[in-house]
């Protein structure tokens, strides 16, 4: 496995948790399958995408070098970072409302005409594809507006959620890729510091969830496709790399949807 970055670094201040924007420059490092397994694992029980994992442990690992050193300026003692990266929690609802909220991505749903649109053979096609080839019981195509999230497709979804094709945001765990705009891996809600308080445990049933963004040709991230289980179980990779290829297809038939309303 090949992981390769080349975007910006978010690193929060261990004393004052301000978060600076820096550039990080292209890197290639090759984990073995089993070792990048487990970093997505553990990434996902911090709530966090496994690229932000690998970061945090390189400075991590650079503080700590930098102690034996005796290098006073660069030393940052663990209890220091530790310090920032809860601050840096701290900081994402914030994010989160932000982007939820992102008037050019209202904007960019809204003339899509997608919210509160019939159901269509086309995407029903594709979330029964992606419940039958990952074996969920739920899938979803969702769309989150600024205050819900809307089900353009959904299968296995029980009621009175079926008929009513929306939640509010409390129950969104869909909401979250619009910050990370990365795949969403859950393998047991109930104990996921990100979403263990979300209401859609109580009352959909949701305790595995795996959702990858949908992200148009204009950078907007829409909502998600995503798959649901009711017990705790582990997604593989052949299945995320899965959805990820029924997403693109979404966003197709969200181009091709917003062509036929423009006719």
């Amino acid at each position: 496995m090949t992981y390769a970055s080349n975007f910006p670094l978010l690193l929060a201040d261990p004393v004052s948790g301000i978060t600076n924007n820096m550039t990080m420059r292209a890197t290639t490092v090759r984990f073995s399958e089993d070792l990048w397994e487990l970093l997505e694992a553990e990434a996902s029980t911090q709530g966090i995408s496994a690229a932000q994992f690998v970061r945090d442990s390189a400075i991590m690992r650079l503080g700590i070098l930098s102690g034996r050193r005796g290098d006073t300026e660069a030393s940052v003692t663990l209890e220091q970072l530790a310090a920032g990266a809860l601050k840096g929690r701290r900081a994402a609802p914030d994010a989160l409302d932000k982007a939820t909220h992102d008037p050019g991505r209202l904007e960019e749903l809204r003339v899509s005409k997608l919210l509160d649109s019939g159901e269509e053979a086309a995407f029903d096609r594709l979330t029964q594809l992606a419940a039958r080839l990952l074996n969920a019981p739920v899938a979803l195509i969702s769309l989150v507006d600024d205050d819900r999230q809307f089900f353009k497709s959904s299968v296995g979804l029980k009621e009175p959620w079926r008929s009513e094709r929306e939640t509010p945001l409390t129950h969104s765990f869909c909401r979250h890729t619009l910050v990370s705009r990365e795949a969403l891996v859950i393998e047991d809600a109930r104990a996921h510091p990100l979403v263990r308080d979300n209401l859609a445990i109580r009352d959909l049933d949701v305790v595995a969830y795996a959702g990858i963004p949908l992200i148009t040709a204009s950078g907007h991230a829409l909502g998600t496709l995503c798959v649901i289980d009711h017990r705790p179980r582990s997604w593989t990779r052949d299945q995320i790399e899965t959805l990820e290829v029924l997403t693109a297809a979404v966003v197709s038939e969200i181009e091709l949807f917003r062509l036929r309303e423009v006719a």
